[in-house]
């Protein structure tokens, strides 16, 4: 069996979750985003976890993940955030599950499998106050929006949300969208609603202004250091391997497809089993490191189908005994997903989901 293994700990997401739950007012509920299979650490496995942490409500993007958690007996309130045509929006229904709805049609949609199922329909209503993508613009769209909710008495608006474009870098217009989503939820509750009102994310949810009566944790909940929790958040993901050779090779000697490391000098070249077939970005050739026995070791040469190359020659006593680590920490040094990110021009979401499913997953809870 190939030892390249993602270890999960959903104990470090739980750990998180608390941390979190420490840094907001007892008032605000904590709806925990486990979307993408939990951000690639196990949706029902990390949902069960944070049921016993804090989390009040769990969001998803497609209601396929939702009927993944309603089958393994979540009965938390659970909504759908992304888009939907009609076959999902009637699924929602039947499924119990709220979902994020913005125009006329999709209320219709709802309504009508609420009556022909005889149970009631829940819906978050989207404001769009500046991301563009997906929900209601302006005044004139809210107020017709509004109208035909009152025609769609089997359709309980659940929520009124937005969506923060750019928390972690522009508090100016992040202000501007709040502004214009405090607008509209007063649309709303002077319109007779009573939603329950939500708006920020991880980089948002610690700013009292921000928080509403629901925040909405996603990456902060696998490690991703929002400043303010940097030394209380733990990273989830440890994904590690062994050495399948060790081969010295002389000064002028080259590694990999097409050549692009040339030895400076004779060098014990560690190839280990895994490559871009597992996820593993091909861009990090030449640019990331490993970690071997407490030590960190540059990667050399191109990034295979399924393999890689690391330099190991100044690391004493290394072996193909010895555990490898790709991802997570080993001794004091640390690999993030911040770290590989940055190396491969992306964001850590990209890293954490990126993986492959032929690296089997490990529970080390």
């Amino acid at each position: 069996m190939r030892p390249t293994i993602m270890k999960i700990s959903t104990d470090a997401i739980a750990a998180n979750a608390r941390a979190i739950r420490a840094h907001i007012p007892e008032r605000v509920r904590m709806m925990c985003v486990v979307k993408a299979d939990a951000y690639g650490h196990d949706s029902v496995r990390t949902a069960k976890k944070l049921l016993n942490a804090g989390a009040d409500a769990f969001a998803v993007a497609i209601v396929e993940e939702a009927e993944v958690l309603r089958g393994a007996g979540i009965d938390s309130m659970i909504l759908v955030l992304g888009g939907a045509g009609e076959a999902s929006l009637r699924q929602a229904v039947r499924a119990g599950v709220s979902q994020a709805v913005y125009t006329p049609r999709m209320l219709e949609i709802m309504q009508d499998e609420a009556v022909r199922c005889g149970r009631r329909a829940l819906a978050h209503l989207k404001i769009d106050t500046g991301m563009s993508r997906v929900g209601v613009r302006g005044e004139e769209d809210l107020s017709a929006m509004l109208a035909w909710w009152r025609r769609c008495p089997e359709v309980e608006m659940e929520g009124v949300f937005t969506h923060f474009c750019v928390a972690d870098t522009d508090p100016v217009f992040t202000a501007r969208q709040n502004k214009r989503f405090s607008e509209a939820l007063a649309t709303v509750r002077q319109a007779g609603f009573s939603p329950i009102a939500h708006a920020a994310a991880s980089t948002a949810m610690l700013d009292p202004a921000l928080q509403y009566d629901m925040v909405r944790p996603g990456i902060v909940l696998y490690g991703s250091c929002v400043p303010e929790l940097a030394k209380a958040l733990t990273w989830a993901q440890t994904l590690v391997t062994r050495p399948i050779r060790l081969q010295w090779i002389a000064a002028g000697d080259t590694v990999g497809y097409g050549r692009t490391f040339t030895a400076a000098r004779d060098t014990l070249v560690m190839t280990l089993p895994i490559g871009y077939g597992d996820g593993y970005p091909r861009i990090l050739s030449n640019r990331a490191s490993v970690l071997v026995r407490g030590k960190r070791a540059p990667l050399i040469g191109r990034v295979c189908m399924d393999m890689v190359m690391a330099d190991v020659t100044d690391i004493p006593g290394v072996d193909l005994d010895d555990e490898v680590v790709l991802l997570g920490g080993q001794g004091d040094q640390r690999i993030t997903p911040d770290e590989l990110a940055e190396l491969a021009e992306t964001i850590p979401y990209e890293i954490m989901l990126g993986f492959a499913e032929r690296i089997p997953v490990e529970v080390v809870d």
